[in-house]
């Protein structure tokens, strides 16, 4: 196995359980890798808010780098090393496209439906700001996240800068700058690392996550992943509820 020197990992029904949480043995491990030596890397759908607010609390592990927002951010020691937003005048147009908008992520707050501020998608964040989103937002746009149906591909023909995002388990669609993605924000780490994609090992388990884990040299699906990113695996790990990352991560690299 070539050295891996960068573990990336998607979170939700990843590195997380299905209920959210994380367990002490996948701390326990990923805190062993770190002293290897070994960077590791978040990489997310949520927002920026949702690993600084919550999860680095949750078991004080603060990644050496987080790709959050659906790619359209990409931070490393806490620094901007790669950022597409989609500008406010364009998001404020494609609010009232939404049969229902759950949340909006801007680089100023995290704008959420009141329909769902007592679910996973307010978990520890701060700076949630509960609105109908009447009014649209004051600030250009990381991610719009809603129900559209149908003519989410109309719309981004309407607007060519922006792109839609799917997932397996959800009816509704994350509208992100065409640019923004999980695979462009890491090609920015590695920019900004000297690493080859060689040296990377890539978990995840839904559609946003098969270019990343096409590009990286180790490719490890979940057991509970959609079939395409399976396809796009070179190994397959445990299931998210089974701590499958740490698993892999301790009878590979410890």
């Amino acid at each position: 196995m070539n050295k891996i020197k960068l573990i990336v990992t998607d979170l939700d029904n990843t590195l997380l359980r299905r209920d959210k949480t994380i367990s002490d043995y996948t701390v326990d491990v990923l805190r062993r890798v770190r002293r290897r030596g070994i960077l590791l890397a978040f990489a997310t759908a949520r927002d920026y808010r949702f690993v600084t607010e919550h999860l680095t609390p949750l078991f004080a592990i603060t990644p050496d780098v987080i790709i959050s927002d659906n790619g359209a951010l990409a931070r490393l020691d806490g620094e901007d090393i790669y950022k597409q937003l989609i500008p406010m005048h364009t998001a404020n147009a494609l609010l009232p496209q939404f049969s229902l908008v759950r949340c909006v992520s801007t680089e100023n707050a995290y704008y959420l439906s009141s329909a769902y501020a007592d679910g996973h998608w307010s978990l520890g964040k701060q700076s949630t700001r509960i609105t109908d989103f009447q009014n649209g937002v004051p600030d250009d746009v990381l991610y719009l996240d809603g129900n559209l149906g149908k003519i989410a591909s109309i719309i981004t023909e309407d607007y060519p800068e922006i792109r839609a995002v799917s997932y397996s388990d959800t009816n509704s669609v994350t509208m992100v700058h065409r640019e923004a993605s999980k695979l462009n924000a890491l090609k920015a780490v590695q920019r900004a690392l000297h690493l080859t994609s060689s040296e990377f090992a890539a978990f995840g388990d839904d559609y946003s996550d098969i270019e990343m884990l096409s590009y990286c040299g180790h490719r490890i699906a979940m057991s509970n992943a959609i079939d395409e990113v399976k396809a796009a695996a070179n190994d397959i790990c445990g299931d998210c509820d089974e701590d499958g990352v740490a698993q892999w991560l301790e009878k590979n690299l410890l």
